[in-house]
């Protein structure tokens, strides 16, 4: 697989898929704080990252850098979303939650992969990674969490388990452990 830049695999991180242990691709990135002006709207007071000289979240700054690469992408925002209708954002308007806009994923082959996973995750979109990029034929799911302020929930490795029940292979996931510098 082929990772943006700065999103390089440097170490891996360690799942329990079925008894089995499986190996995650895992990078390891600093984030600059943001600086400027504060966000009115922080989705209940997450961190903002420097992009770029753009404040968003870490995930969005995850998503950039895979477009900054030609990828094209969506952060999947699952909260307070019924378990078939989670929310893809393209981007974060400063404004609250309930007035983000919806960017549907308009390529064929990547709603039906994840058409797939939900339904061998029990119809449920709940614990999607947090970022699906795709490029060409390739399919990237990112996670992305703080270092030693975020863990794995169990609904995340639900869905890593019914994704590579339905043909998806470890590189077709990636970890981002990141830190504010």
């Amino acid at each position: 697989m082929i990772y943006p830049e700065k999103l390089l695999p440097n170490a891996s991180e360690t799942f329990e898929v079925n008894g089995h242990p499986v190996m995650i691709p895992k990078c390891k990135v600093d984030f600059m704080k943001w600086a400027g002006t504060p966000l009115s709207y922080t989705f209940g007071g997450k961190p903002i990252v420097d992009h770029k000289g753009i404040p968003m979240f870490a995930e969005m700054a995850i998503l950039n850098n895979f477009k900054d690469d030609g990828w094209d992408g969506r952060w999947v925002e699952t909260y307070g979303k019924p378990r078939l209708a989670p929310i893809y954002l393209s981007e974060w308007i400063d404004k609250d939650y309930k007035s983000q806009v919806h960017a549907p994923i308009d390529h064929k082959m990547v709603n039906m992969l994840l058409q797939l996973v939900t339904k061998e995750n029990g119809n449920n979109f709940g614990g999607c990674w947090d970022v699906v990029t795709w490029k060409d034929d390739n399919i990237i799911f990112a996670e992305s969490k703080r270092s030693k302020k975020d863990a794995i929930q169990s609904t995340q490795n639900r869905w890593l388990a019914a994704a590579l029940e339905v043909g998806f292979t470890t590189d077709n996931f990636l970890m981002v452990e990141w830190q504010l510098i």
